[in-house]
């Protein structure tokens, strides 16, 4: 059996496709996201006509792949292991391992949102409102910087350039309050230039200030819950801020800040033996009074108090019966880097 490293840095994976045809940022973030399974010899990996989330490759070992016609061997390290072993989101082929194996899995939405992002916003972005046209000259872009968070990078190609085109550019001044706690939201906002800072309300000042930098955004969390902000944002120096109104973030951004797991993506989660728990975001009076088996409780206003305890390498899928709560759930996590779902039926984002 060959032997491969326990992590695959960006170059070992530019040598897998599609990734090559990635940016080198976006092949990175593809990286972080890498799902390493290791199988003993004589084991069903992959059922032909099967529907799966994930697209799997060889990594160490022998594998069968039978598409019904023919049937034939790879094994790891060949040019064939190179590609994955089911490319689409059904299965063209039965495979089966030979030996023990061991193999890397990435999500097919992830891997299509990437590529096309590298393909079409890679280094420039045309604003189809205006002609603005946004250049990625560095990382520090703001426009580069906001593409990289794990919820923008769920974010379509097609939605990022309607996004441009309704975004308003708004100059600040130092000590500027641009929004208040306990206003209601009617704007998302990203910092183009300047730096702010979150000012939040007495009861939590033991928590450090929290500094925005170019690229950061904020005033989602109440577009996202229906509630008044949360927290102040003053600016700590002149700046210019891109701006969102709500009704355009309720289009085209937060159907991708809340992604959706339906009840046959699920079972898809349990067939394929990926790690993940169902979360209850209720109170825990709500929570004992009935729940889905199997869900454990953990209510939204302690995710972020909690994220600690919380392990990086499992899908959480949220239950829906907490209803706004779900969502701002889902959104919180995601926005700390976990891979979070709602339980419902999947909402296509095209």
């Amino acid at each position: 059996m060959s032997t491969a490293p326990s992590q695959l840095s960006c170059e070992q994976l530019s040598s897998f496709s599609p990734m090559d045809f990635l940016t080198p940022h976006y092949r990175q973030q593809l990286q972080a996201s890498l799902n390493y399974l290791q199988r003993p010899a004589g084991t069903l990996l992959l059922q032909k006509g099967e529907r799966v989330l994930a697209q799997y490759y060889l990594l160490e070992g022998q594998v069968s792949v039978d598409d019904g016609s023919a049937k034939q061997r790879v094994e790891a390290g060949s040019s064939q292991a190179h590609l994955p072993l089911n490319p689409g989101p059904v299965n063209p082929s039965t495979v089966r391992a030979l030996s023990d194996v061991r193999l890397f899995a990435v999500e097919h939405q992830l891997l299509e949102r990437l590529l096309g992002w590298s393909q079409e916003a890679a280094y420039q972005v045309s604003s189809l409102g205006d002609g603005v046209m946004v250049e990625e000259h560095d990382e520090d872009d703001w426009l580069a910087r906001l593409l990289s968070t794990p919820l923008f990078g769920r974010l379509p190609p097609s939605h990022l350039h309607a996004l441009l085109a309704r975004f308003e550019y708004v100059a600040v001044a130092a000590g500027e309050e641009v929004v208040r706690y306990g206003e209601p939201g009617e704007h998302f906002y990203v910092l183009k230039s300047g730096r702010a800072r979150i000012s939040l309300p007495s009861a939590y000042r033991e928590q450090p200030a929290l500094v925005l930098e170019r690229g950061d955004f904020f005033g989602e969390e109440a577009l996202v819950s229906g509630a008044v902000r949360s927290a102040s944002v003053v600016m700590l120096e002149a700046g210019e801020l891109a701006r969102l109104h709500r009704e355009h973030f309720v289009e085209l951004v937060r159907p991708a800040l809340i992604p959706r797991l339906d009840h046959q993506g699920l079972q898809q989660l349990e067939q394929g033996r990926r790690r993940h728990l169902l979360l209850d975001v209720r109170l825990a009076a709500e929570y004992r009074l009935g729940h889905l088996p199997e869900s454990i409780n953990m209510p939204v206003a302690n995710l972020r108090t909690h994220a600690d305890s919380l392990d990086r390498a499992i899908c959480y899928v949220v239950t829906p019966e907490g209803g706004i709560r779900s969502e701002l759930a889902v959104h919180l996590l995601n926005q700390m880097g976990f891979d979070a779902y709602l339980l419902g039926e999947a909402t296509a984002v095209a």
